[in-house]
């Protein structure tokens, strides 16, 4: 090896260890990575959601479509049951957006008036811990709500925030039916702070709109977003709201596809009918002989591009 070059990979070495970094894993496009569920509101908070039946279905289908990597679930409301991880474990309950009466003494969880950002600030902290302090990257899904928590986590990595991890290591999100640009539905839950938050033209959807478009992990973050006509909780176009995120996908009326559908629309018969976009073109299309929605849901968390 040339001296210059032994030289160069020294000084590489010194710097990562001085910054105490694990070097993220280059694209690979293949099924081995975990992918990291995270689920969305629930407006009574205390009640909670249970990660097996909500994504349970799923993560077997794209096990069978052969994804090996750990599936890992999120829990950060009090009633949460049967998930793998609990977010409130990760980080300080005092950082970031706390709120006062947003803690419970289950294993620090949260409830329905949390601080969305709040959350994206655990969640940083847990897959930091987990995976990408390790090297380790991730790919994630969130449905509703977690899509916006994914959204302003990695937001705020891209932008160095100092409550954060110093870097995270997520290749691919999927979000499904995820009130990008806010849903009226909301308006009816307001006793819930989430339900204010994701409320049309509120300040955190606006602050998202302006400065989170396409938000990125160290190593690049590839975005895919999914929505469906019968959604009805989360509009068709808000839930592709993004405009700067590469792949945008809406499920037409045909597909009956409601706000709850995505995770368990398992066929993989290609006869389903979307509109779908895929940047730099911004073209809409039609294609009526698509995959349904868990079996893109594999594609995207598999392929950058398609």
């Amino acid at each position: 090896m040339p001296a210059r070059m032994a030289a160069a990979l020294t000084a590489a070495c010194l710097v990562l260890a001085a910054f105490g970094a694990a070097a993220a894993e280059a694209r690979t496009d293949n099924r081995s990575k975990p992918i990291v569920f995270v689920h969305g509101l629930d407006v009574f908070g205390e009640a909670g959601v249970n990660c097996a039946g909500t994504w349970g279905t799923m993560a077997n289908r794209l096990a069978q479509f052969g994804h090996t990597g750990t599936k890992a679930t999120v829990a950060y409301y009090g009633g949460d049951t049967n998930c793998t991880h609990n977010l409130g474990l990760h980080g300080s309950h005092s950082k970031h957006y706390p709120r006062t009466d947003a803690h419970n003494s289950t294993g620090g969880r949260h409830d329905m008036d949390a601080d969305i950002r709040h959350l994206g600030y655990h969640l940083a902290w847990l897959i930091y811990d987990t995976w990408s302090s390790k090297g380790v990257t991730v790919d994630a899904v969130g449905h509703s709500m977690g899509g916006l928590i994914l959204r302003y986590m990695l937001h705020r990595i891209q932008a160095n925030d100092p409550d954060f991890p110093p870097y995270l290591y997520v290749e691919d999100v999927v979000t499904l039916g995820t009130p990008h640009l806010g849903s009226g539905w909301a308006s009816g839950c307001v006793w819930a702070y989430e339900c204010v938050q994701m409320e049309n033209g509120s300040s955190f959807i606006s602050y998202l709109t302006s400065n989170a478009r396409n938000p990125q992990g160290d190593g690049g973050t590839d975005w895919t977003l999914i929505s469906s006509y019968d959604d009805g909780l989360v509009s068709e176009g808000s839930g592709v709201g993004d405009s700067a995120a590469k792949h945008k996908v809406q499920y037409l009326g045909s597909m009956n596809i409601g706000h709850s559908d995505y995770m368990s629309d398992t066929t993989d018969t290609r006869d389903a009918d979307v509109n779908y976009q895929d940047l730099p073109d911004t073209t809409w299309y039609a294609w009526y002989d698509a995959p349904h929605a868990v079996r893109w849901s594999d594609f995207a968390l598999t392929y950058g591009s398609w």
